[in-house]
């Protein structure tokens, strides 16, 4: 049986007047058959602002889902048979209406109310339909749903603009910028009249306290004793939750909060707190009040404030750390600094002495001063080596510290290793012969070309000779071989291999060999002089133009230090 009418004597209101500007009106879907019903509804509906749209049957009904996007239902029960309630169903999986509030015009067989929650029916008017009883349930329908809505749109506006505050905190390192951040940002976005931000002396944070209030707002926060906040600060971290105090005026209930009494004095109405904390403690609080009016503060509210307080807390730890990083990074440089400048005046300071020593040692010992005995120029000859050792560690120093200091820098040229190994050979011929060592050079047929800088190659295959001339036993042998190889996939370069029969490496020493101040364990133990720095600048210098250093060693049996290096284009 169709739905019944009861006369509707409330006057029509909400009808354009003449000449307006026509405005797109929302829809609400109307399944009933009768004409007369459904023309008061359409009525009723026109005067909450909604356009009916009339569907029969499922295709009808899916078209106007889709066309529409209605936003309210009015179906007659007495066609569920038929199908209304059919059609119902198959809405309630259409993306455009799932959600849509349904009336239900409900017949004279009664209600299943099992069947009305499956379809998620919002309301329902009983038949004969009372007009005015069925405009009060859609103004009131509409009315939750506008507010719904409301409040939808202002949650989606706090979380947006919280997002913002949260990646501006990213975007820092800066302890101070996060906390103001997070002190104007909230109190804008949460229309508090008063924001307070406080850090508690400890290691993991800097300690902070920002205060901001609205313009035309009078007094502030008050400042609670440390001990007071550190008590507050703990006991809602332990608990994992924020104090929300809607009217401080109110009375307490069974737990009465804790900052009542000194908000109250304060002019303050409502507050909610927040801990700042990381790990298992808290080390400060934010405190946002308002002073004109109780407040509800919603869940979706204190979920956002604790979610940019736990950026904040975050923030804070990463930005003090970052802060100790680069203060450290800061001494450490002033220290190489230091260094550097201390390096370089040793150099200059015990260089001048020794250029003085060395000048009289060699006069002395060439008879400018007159004959000396042969036991006496033995022991000045043993000053003069003693004092070119003294000059080479300086050297050392010197270059290790513009290495260190990102000084040192590639004079580049052509330069023809074959020239440069004789001159290093030549040099050390002397110190060879003095110990019976046989040093030979061994150079390829095809011309010997690198890039790079004379003076530091020569300071590699010097340090590199000298080893191996210090290291290999009387009646040893000292090879410098050099020659232009093609390794696959790579383009051409010079290889220089210098050999020696000399005691050789232990094969536990050889990953650190350059290491600085680095000796191999049977070196120092045969009391061979030394630094430990020759092979690290060796390596270094070698890297720098682009070259590979490697080692092959035995005890007992000799080493091979192998450098190849990228031949001239």
């Amino acid at each position: 049986m169709s739905p019944a009418l009861k006369p509707f004597a409330a006057p029509r209101g909400g009808a354009s007047s003449e000449g307006s500007i026509p405005t797109t009106r929302a829809k609400a879907l109307v399944s009933i058959e009768q004409p007369e019903v459904f023309s008061v509804v359409a009525g009723i509906l026109a005067d909450a602002g909604l356009d009916a749209v009339p569907v029969l049957d499922l295709d009808e009904a899916m078209e106007a889902a889709r066309t529409d996007s209605p936003v309210l239902a009015v179906v007659d029960s007495t066609i569920r048979q038929v199908t209304g309630m059919d059609m119902l169903k198959r809405l309630r999986y259409e993306p455009a209406i799932t959600k849509i509030p349904v009336i239900l015009v409900a017949g004279e067989a009664g209600l299943d109310m099992d069947f009305m929650i499956e379809l998620g029916i919002a309301d329902f008017v009983a038949s004969p339909v009372d007009p005015e009883d069925l405009a009060r349930r859609v103004n009131l329908i509409l009315a939750t749903a506008e507010a719904r809505r409301d409040r939808r749109t202002a949650a989606a506006r706090l979380r947006e603009e919280t997002r913002r505050i949260s990646a501006a905190i990213r975007a820092t390192n800066d302890p101070q910028q996060m906390a103001e951040l997070v002190v104007h940002g909230l109190g804008a976005t949460f229309e508090a009249d008063h924001v307070r931000l406080v850090t508690f002396p400890d290691e993991r944070v800097p300690e902070l306290s920002l205060a901001w209030a609205r313009e035309e707002t009078a007094g502030g926060i008050p400042e609670l004793s440390g001990h007071a906040a550190g008590e507050l600060a703990e006991s809602l971290w332990e608990r994992g939750r924020a104090l929300a105090v809607e009217d401080h005026h109110a009375q307490p209930g069974s737990e009465p909060d804790p900052i009542s009494t000194v908000s109250l004095a304060a002019g303050l109405r409502t507050s909610m707190v927040v801990p700042l904390g990381h790990g298992d403690k808290a080390f400060g609080l934010l405190w946002l009040a308002g002073e004109s009016a109780p407040r509800d503060w919603t869940g979706t509210e204190t979920s956002l404030i604790r979610h940019v307080s736990g950026n904040l807390a975050h923030g804070l730890v990463q930005g003090n750390l970052i802060t100790a990083q680069r203060m450290v990074l800061k001494r450490q440089r002033d220290l190489d600094q230091a260094k550097t400048d201390f390096v370089a005046t040793v150099n200059h300071e015990l260089r001048t002495p020794l250029t003085s020593i060395t000048g009289y040692l060699d006069l002395i010992l060439d008879g400018s001063s007159g004959d000396i005995p042969d036991d006496v120029a033995q022991m000045l000859k043993i000053v003069g080596r003693n004092a070119v050792r003294l000059n080479q560690l300086i050297s050392d120093l010197l270059t290790i510290s513009r290495q260190d200091a990102d000084e040192s820098s590639l004079a580049v040229e052509e330069v023809d290793l074959a020239e440069l190994l004789s001159a290093v050979a030549a040099s050390l011929a002397p110190a060879a012969g003095a110990n019976n060592l046989d040093l030979r050079l061994d150079l390829g047929p095809e011309a010997l070309l690198v890039d790079g800088d004379r003076a530091q190659l020569e300071q590699v295959f010097t340090n590199l000779c000298s080893n191996a001339v210090k290291f290999t036993p009387a009646g040893g042998s000292v090879q410098v071989c050099a020659e232009l190889v093609r390794p696959d996939g790579a383009g051409p370069g010079v290889r220089v291999q210098v050999r020696d029969s000399g005691i050789g490496i232990p094969e536990a020493d050889l990953p650190n060999l350059f290491r600085r101040f680095f000796r191999a364990s049977n070196a120092t133990a045969a009391a061979i002089p030394g630094t430990g720095l020759g092979l690290a600048i060796v390596q270094d210098i070698v890297l720098q133009h682009g070259g590979e250093l490697g080692i092959d060693s035995k005890v007992g049996q000799g080493t091979t230090v192998t450098v190849l290096l990228p031949a001239s284009r």
